[in-house]
């Protein structure tokens, strides 16, 4: 049911009571007091970016001195003194006594500086999110305060399937915008292009740490963009389930346009791909020649079949056929059936 403001208008249960953005702190210095482990967590967080960290520490513990050195980070052992936070960006009020932090949260406030109260939601003018960093990307999750241990199960699972490359990649990206700008036109064109680079030869290679091999297909990118062939992933589906997939499975799938499987692959299993994926139960006589048509269209192509491709014979012939027709690949095994029988042993033992 919608809630009521004062003034009689009404607030959609959907809405966020705060508004996610990211804070520029490049040259900008963030203040923690606190001596505590609620205090070294919040300042390891904030040494993940590069503002600058002032520690208040009346009586600083052995852990909070071995960070500063590591950090950099500039402590401050005495009693808090309001002038502390003079020119602060962020303020941290994590002491722990409760009347201490309101102290903080008040002078942060007096000078019109946000400020986060650690366990005291009511008085925070900000929530920390959970935080996946793959700088310069950075996926933030929160729950406006309500579910602490929520978001940091979502963002274990978003850490399992965002691949570590994703920061190189958008680096690569951020290399190279000038020169798309400058030789892909606006508009649909340029927005192919980027498709290409973040979904295609570029990106393989950047997840298997072959720089050299990422700048040659940017190069091409660049010179045929309308011309970019596609990718194929041979995956293996294991033996069926789908919460037996790889982790690399599971993105390949999610990433293909359209997905071929032999009819004995799992219906489930091969629901998982993107809503919008086209999905074909393909004849093995026919595969050889939809895999190399397909990518030459320009599409993400994922061969899903039971078992590990990587132990069975016509994957050679297919790897053979893809480099000859200069399409780039990879080969994701599934979980062996021997492998789900041993942890079930192990679980009933």
């Amino acid at each position: 049911m919608p809630a009521t403001r004062a003034t009689g208008q009404t607030v959609r249960a959907d809405k966020l009571s705060f508004f996610p953005i990211f804070v520029k702190v490049k040259d900008r210095f963030a203040i923690v007091a606190g001596n505590g482990p609620e205090a070294l967590a919040k300042a390891r967080l904030l040494a993940e970016s590069r503002i600058a960290i002032r520690l208040l520490a009346p009586e600083p513990t052995r852990e909070l001195g071995v960070f500063a050195i590591q950090a950099d980070a500039n402590l401050v052992a005495g009693p808090f003194n309001p002038s502390m936070l003079d020119g602060a960006a962020l303020v941290f009020a994590a002491t722990g006594d409760a009347a201490q932090d309101e102290a903080i949260v008040a002078a942060a406030r007096e000078r019109d500086i946000p400020v986060n109260a650690v366990d005291l939601p009511e008085l925070c003018d900000f929530y920390v999110p959970a935080l996946v960093n793959r700088a310069p990307v950075a996926i933030a999750i929160g729950s406006e305060g309500s579910g602490p241990v929520l978001t940091q199960m979502l963002r274990a699972r978003i850490e399992a399937l965002l691949p570590q490359s994703v920061g190189h990649l958008a680096g690569l990206a951020a290399r190279y915008r000038r020169t798309v700008g400058r030789l892909v036109p606006k508009g649909a064109a340029r927005r192919r292009f980027w498709r290409a680079f973040f979904e295609g030869n570029v990106a393989r290679h950047i997840e298997t740490g072959d720089m050299a091999g990422a700048r040659r297909a940017v190069t091409q990118l660049l010179k045929a963009p309308e011309g970019a062939t596609g990718f194929v992933s041979l995956v293996g589906a294991g033996p069926g389930e789908p919460d037996l997939l790889t982790l690399r499975a599971q993105r390949s799938l999610l990433e293909a346009d359209i997905i071929l499987h032999a009819p004995a692959v799992c219906a489930r299993v091969v629901a998982l791909g993107r809503r919008d994926a086209s999905r074909v139960a393909i004849d093995p006589d026919t595969v050889a020649a939809r895999l190399v048509g397909e990518a030459n269209a320009g599409r993400r192509v994922v061969l899903l079949t039971p078992g590990d491709p990587a132990t069975q014979h016509p994957t050679g012939d297919l790897v053979a056929m893809l480099r000859g027709a200069g399409i780039g690949f990879e080969i994701v095994p599934g979980v062996a059936a021997s492998s789900r029988a041993a942890a079930a042993e192990t679980l009933a033992a």
